[in-house]
């Protein structure tokens, strides 16, 4: 199997360093160390060892590996696995495993290359086997397999000129999903939850799960039965913004790292980001950042080439 995407259009030649696998029990190349790896198990039960250490893995989770966390997996009882294999330079060209190892990118803070950076330094900053997994509920599941079948869709049709960026802006929305997950299983490692903070936590897995959708915060306090000062007054004391301006800096980050890797149209960029009116998008931005999505790409992008 090639860990690889090549284009079908030979006029092309161009290789995309990512492709999907899917399988019934465990693949040979899920301890391949050339290639980051996203599992997706559904179901079954599959074993994973790294340095002595051995999980069993019974429920639905995401397991994220980096090219060295060379691991021995088994499978235990035949199940469903995805798995998404790409090589960081997918994210950008100068993203090579030599250079992450040495941490060439720690002090570039308050950067568009810092910010893509954080997008994968949880696979090989964290080194625990356990915190390489997370358990996913069904919400969570659908969600993380949803994006990875786009990226497979993308890969395997190639139905039009943008499908490298296309697929690419998938992967970045997956890690940035990534991300959050990385950073609430270490904010529960530290605290005690209250009922406020088990609110604020759910409510943001929420929001992290329905961002492209039409949300409103009538739509969210009826979701999770509460009042919308007292929502409201979680989330400042959280975060010291509002339910909706949390959600609107979700929106503008993922829109911001679509805009910057990627070259698939902003009309469609509103879309993923959660804005129908295009117009409003683009308002909302240029209020965030100072610019029109337009300006952004032109300043920021790390040109993809299609």
């Amino acid at each position: 199997m090639k860990l690889y995407t090549e284009a079908y259009d030979p006029d092309w030649d161009r290789i995309l360093d990512m492709t999907v696998e899917k399988t019934e029990g465990v693949s040979e190349y899920m301890t391949d160390n050339t290639v980051f790896k996203v599992i997706l198990h559904e179901k079954g039960e599959i074993k994973i060892c790294k340095e002595g250490n051995s999980v069993n893995i019974k429920n639905p989770s995401m397991i994220i590996l980096s090219d060295a966390d060379v691991t021995e997996c088994r499978s235990v009882q035949k199940g469903n696995n995805i798995i998404l294999y790409f090589k960081p330079s997918v994210i950008r060209d100068e993203f090579t495993s030599e250079a992450l190892k040495v941490g060439k990118y720690e002090d570039m803070m308050g950067t568009t290359v810092f910010q893509d950076y954080l997008l994968i330094r949880d696979f090989f900053m964290i080194s625990g086997l356990d915190e390489k997994i997370f358990p996913l509920s069904l919400n969570e599941l659908n969600k993380v397999k949803g994006l990875i079948d786009s990226i497979e869709s993308e890969l395997t049709t190639q139905y039009d000129g943008f499908w490298p960026c296309r697929s690419r802006s998938y992967l970045m929305e997956l890690l940035f999903y990534i991300r959050y997950r990385c950073a609430k299983k270490e904010e529960e490692k530290r605290a005690l939850f209250s009922e406020d903070d088990n609110i604020y936590s759910n409510v943001c897995n929420y929001l992290n799960e329905h961002l492209n959708e039409n949300l409103t915060l009538e739509t969210i306090t009826k979701e999770f039965n509460i009042n919308r000062n007292k929502l409201n007054g979680i989330f400042i004391s959280k975060t010291s913004k509002t339910c909706l301006n949390y959600l609107m800096d979700l929106r503008m980050d993922m829109a911001r790292i679509m805009l910057s890797n990627t070259e698939i149209p902003i009309g469609e960029i509103s879309v993923r980001s959660g804005f129908l009116d295009a117009n409003y998008f683009t308002k909302a931005f240029k209020k965030h950042f100072g610019m029109t999505p337009r300006e952004y790409r032109k300043t920021e992008s790390s040109s993809c080439t299609i």
